[in-house]
């Protein structure tokens, strides 16, 4: 791909939300040489990095389970597998299976894959809303980072992970909810080619309470995000001159994301939810 057309991509982003996914990966790559995971960052310290930021978010997200540890490991909405690969490389589990609409995340959590050598990571091609390729009672912890404000059926999505869980398997929900009652402004413009399908804290509570699953846990993390992302200009390195054009593109590209991130922020909150799949009594 020249110059020209990576130019396009980046113009073309936010008319699709496969074209948005498809430049945020190449942008990401540019910036920081290498994949990186696709959520917002989470704040731990200053000297934070823009990777280690996005680790920090996944590792929070850990400490609030059990111990996956040989255990089985389902990731909805895996994106680009950097975070399955990472999740897999320093916990431990027995086997994890990510599971991505985006054919794009799916090709490069493959090539990742291979990169990474590893053989109990698989990368599918599937809908979070019918997980086809998942047995029931087959998983022992499902994740969901950041993915299901784009699930048009979200309580179908509880209904899948309610039903390939194991019975006392657990299950972890980390979304970004909207504190409106309904879109307006940016989020309105930009979410209906965004695929962008948010709820409020009490419709999911409602909706958990009509599910199977019970969650016994929950958080709003929304200030460690926000405190994430004001770190942000510390992350961009400096333009090179040999590529001087190009490096300023990106960084444009990059900036005007973060601070639609920052902005969109105001009026929503990012919450996470932890329960589990009762044991059948009978």
């Amino acid at each position: 791909m020249n110059f020209l057309q990576k130019l396009l991509k980046l113009a073309g982003t936010g008319f699709t939300n496969d074209q948005y996914y498809e430049s945020i990966n190449m942008a990401l790559k540019r910036v920081n040489n290498e994949y990186t995971m696709l959520h917002y960052p989470f704040y731990v310290q200053e000297s934070d990095s823009f990777i280690q930021a996005q680790k920090n978010l996944t590792d929070y997200c850990i400490s609030k389970l059990k111990s996956i540890k040989n255990k089985e490991i389902l990731e909805i909405g895996c994106g680009n597998g950097i975070q399955a690969l990472y999740i897999n490389a320093d916990y431990s589990p027995l086997r994890i299976t990510g599971i991505d609409i985006n054919k794009a995340n799916i090709e490069i959590a493959n090539s990742e894959r291979v990169h990474a050598n590893v053989d109990n990571v698989e990368f599918l091609l599937g809908d979070a809303q019918n997980l086809m390729q998942i047995p029931s009672d087959s998983i022992d912890v499902v994740l969901s980072i950041e993915s299901a404000f784009h699930f048009p059926d979200k309580p179908a999505f509880l209904r899948e992970c309610c039903r390939v869980l194991k019975p006392g398997g657990q299950c972890l929900i980390a979304d970004i909810l909207s504190t409106r009652k309904k879109r307006e402004g940016l989020m309105k413009i930009w979410g209906k080619p965004m695929g962008h399908h948010f709820w409020n804290r009490k419709r999911y509570e409602e909706e958990f309470l009509k599910s199977e699953l019970v969650i016994n846990y929950s958080e709003d993390i929304t200030n460690q995000v926000k405190k994430g992302w004001s770190i942000y200009k510390s992350w961009i390195p400096k333009i090179k001159k040999e590529f001087f054009i190009q490096n300023v593109a990106f960084r444009l590209f990059y900036v005007i994301n973060v601070r639609i991130n920052i902005h969109l922020l105001r009026r929503q909150q990012y919450l996470i939810f932890v329960g589990y799949k009762p044991v059948s009594k009978y």
